[in-house]
C-alpha cells in the first residue's frame, strides 16, 4: 500500500478531509498535510529503529590491504544490530567490540591485545587491530537507513510521493501515525499508543518467522550457540 493511501486513512480515522495528495503541490501548503507528511517520516524512522527487522538486515564485508584500520561504513548504514558481531576470515571467533574508547586507545601504547582481534566505532567508521592481512575478509550485520521504495523500486530513507511504500508492516506505520498525531493535537492519545504497541509486538515477534527452541547439551562454543541434538521450532 503506498503512503498516500496509509494517510487517506489516517484522515478517515481522525477525522480530517483527504487532500487530492499528500506529497506534491496539489496539496497545498496546509498546515495539517505539511503535518501529516512530517509524522508518515517520523513514524517510519521510530519503527525502523525499534527493532532488527530482517527485511532491513544487510551484510557489509571488510577486506584488508596490510594497512589500513579504520573502514568507512556502508552509504546505507543506519546502525549496528542490537545484538550483533565482527567475524574474520583469519580468527575462528568472533572479535571483541570494545565500547570503552579508552580501552581503545590504550591498544596504542601497551602489548595487551584480545586474542582474535578487536573492533570500535568512531567518527563515522569501523576500526579494527590488528591491522586486517591482505586477503582477509570480515562481515557484519547492519540496519539499512533506506526503509522506502519507490515507484521505480529504487530505495531511499523517506516518503517523499505519495506512491512511495513502506518496507515494513503498513498497518503498523498507520496506528503509529494516527497516535502521534493525537499527541500533536494535544488530544488523549493513550488508547491508540496501546494499540499501536500491541501491533508493534506482534509484527516484532513474527519478523523472520517461528522462533527455535533450543534443547541438549552446550558442544563447547564460547558463545554458547552450537546444541545438539538440534532445534525445535514452534
Amino acid at each position: 500500500m503506498a503512503i498516500g493511501d496509509v494517510l487517506r486513512q489516517v484522515c478517515v480515522a481522525v477525522g480530517e478531509a483527504i487532500p487530492p495528495a499528500f506529497f506534491s503541490t496539489s496539496a497545498g501548503t496546509s498546515r495539517t498535510w505539511q503535518q501529516l507528511q512530517l509524522l508518515a517520516n517520523e513514524a517510519a524512522r521510530q519503527i525502523a529503529g525499534g527493532f532488527d527487522w530482517q527485511v532491513l538486515r544487510k551484510v557489509a564485508e571488510i577486506s584488508g590491504n596490510d594497512t589500513a584500520e579504520s573502514f568507512d561504513l556502508p552509504a546505507n548504514f543506519s546502525r549496528m544490530l542490537k545484538r550483533t558481531s565482527l567475524w574474520s576470515s583469519r580468527y575462528r571467533w568472533d572479535m571483541t567490540h570494545i565500547v570503552d574508547s579508552d580501552d581503545w586507545l590504550s591498544f596504542e601504547f601497551t602489548t595487551v591485545a584480545p586474542l582474535f582481534g578487536a573492533w570500535t566505532m568512531h567518527g563515522g567508521q569501523m576500526h579494527i587491530q590488528p591491522v586486517m592481512i591482505s586477503g582477509e575478509k570480515a562481515k557484519f550485520f547492519y540496519i539499512s537507513s533506506q526503509i522506502v521504495r519507490a515507484s521505480d523500486g529504487t530505495l531511499k530513507a523517506a516518503f517523499t510521493a505519495d506512491e512511495d511504500t513502506f518496507l515494513l508492516d503498513e498497518r503498523l506505520l498507520r496506528l503509529a501515525i494516527i497516535s502521534l498525531w493525537k499527541q500533536l493535537q494535544a488530544q488523549d492519545f493513550a488508547a491508540e499508543l496501546a494499540d499501536y504497541e500491541i501491533a508493534f509486538d506482534q509484527a516484532s515477534d513474527s519478523d523472520g518467522g517461528s522462533k527455535p527452541v533450543l534443547s541438549g547439551n552446550v558442544a563447547g562454543n564460547s558463545r554458547g550457540r552450537t546444541v545438539w541434538p538440534g532445534t525445535v521450532t514452534g
